[in-house]
């Protein structure tokens, strides 16, 4: 492992995170302003185990410009337990963590004797050692600073167009999930689906974004053929793809709130009949994840826990209220399809749709509130 700048760092953030959502809508936005005020910081990124991991989060975490030290979750437990070294950058820093088991924080301040702080989208106390808590009910989305800060690009459509060699039509995003399983079971249902609503118009092409956490092993094993020149499967910034979109179809996830920011219209669906696609927290989603007795236990309390969940998505569980449609479902190709084609070509929706996200209040610029926070405390 190569650390730079050894000696010569004002400030060590050690980032605590688990799973492909955290390190793009947490991680990144609070590395990019980390960057920008506090010089010479040095940046260590610490996972954790997680049952929504995917085992390629550690390459994802060195991608992200600015982080200049992983810690896979074996590398970061043998810290822990005092196997391994995790050598100071600089005499101060802070602890925050972006994802995975408070208890983890708390050891990693207490080993490196840096104060540990939390951001959480939970409402409880994570616990009694932590310097400070910012609540995202409080403080504000992380993913609206990660868009905030790609908006300031101001990329335009034909530079997008340039750089992943598209052709000049209007587009719709297909999102099939970073996790591999997932990723690979939807697009069961979704390949035979965009056939279908290929054949409905000639008029709209398909991009389905690929996640980092999806590796080429895997993507080859999808067959895509017979869908023609019309169907392009990319690699990259999925901001850049939603800028290009009309709107979009996802499971729920990570990207259903970057549309959200985005002002894109979206469909979230809920295939009742694949519900291995859903995942469920704590002890629920440890034990459906094992083979065949946990896709029974999905497929017997799922439906239950959807009777009394207000919302799936995202963006409606953030205003509260019914903002984009929840097509929970038994996945029909052709009649999705059909289904999608509608929402696609009714403009007024879109219109209405693209106003009510973007009149979601999340103003505050958080990712500034903690970093500053963070460097003063240690002043």
């Amino acid at each position: 492992m190569t650390i730079l700048n050894q000696n010569t760092n004002n400030f060590h953030l050690v980032i605590q995170t688990n799973s492909p959502g955290e390190l793009a809508a947490w991680v990144t936005p609070i590395v990019d302003t980390c960057l920008q005020v506090i010089p010479n910081c040095f940046i260590t990124v610490c996972l954790v185990p997680c049952q929504y991991a995917t085992g390629n989060e550690a390459d994802v975490a060195a991608s992200i410009a600015g982080v200049q030290q992983v810690f896979t979750p074996k590398q970061t437990i043998l810290f822990l337990f005092g196997l391994t070294s995790l050598p100071k950058q600089a005499s101060k820093g802070a602890v925050l963590c972006l994802g995975g088991d408070p208890f983890y924080t708390q050891l990693l301040g207490f080993r490196l004797g840096f104060p540990s702080s939390i951001y959480t989208e939970h409402h409880k106390n994570p616990g009694l050692f932590f310097k400070h808590v910012f609540y995202k009910h409080q403080y504000g989305d992380l993913m609206k600073a990660r868009v905030a800060h790609y908006q300031r690009k101001e990329l335009t459509k034909h530079d997008i167009l340039q750089h992943y060699h598209l052709p000049d039509r209007p587009y719709v995003l297909f999102f099939l999930g970073s996790r591999p399983n997932h990723f690979m079971a939807f697009a069961e249902l979704i390949l035979p689906t965009i056939s279908h609503f290929l054949s409905l118009q000639d008029t709209v092409d398909i991009i389905i974004p690929v996640a980092p956490t999806i590796s080429d092993n895997y993507l080859a094993t999808i067959d895509h053929t017979c869908l023609g020149n019309r169907v392009h499967i990319l690699r990259g910034n999925s901001l850049d793809f939603m800028q290009l979109a009309t709107c979009m179809m996802s499971l729920p996830g990570t990207n259903t709130a970057e549309a959200l920011y985005m002002g894109l219209p979206m469909v979230t669906v809920v295939p009742l009949n694949r519900l291995d696609l859903l995942s469920l927290d704590g002890l629920l989603g440890l034990i459906g994840s094992i083979p065949w007795f946990g896709a029974w236990l999905k497929k017997l309390f799922v439906p239950m826990m959807l009777k009394k969940v207000s919302f799936v998505s995202l963006p409606n569980r953030i205003a509260q209220k019914k903002v984009v449609p929840e097509w929970i479902i038994s996945i029909v190709p052709n009649i999705l399809a059909q289904d999608f084609y509608d929402f696609v070509f009714n403009t007024s929706q879109l219109k209405t749709i693209k106003h009510d996200l973007q009149a979601i209040d999340s103003s505050q610029a958080v990712d500034e509130i903690i970093i500053k926070t963070l460097c003063q405390e240690s002043s």
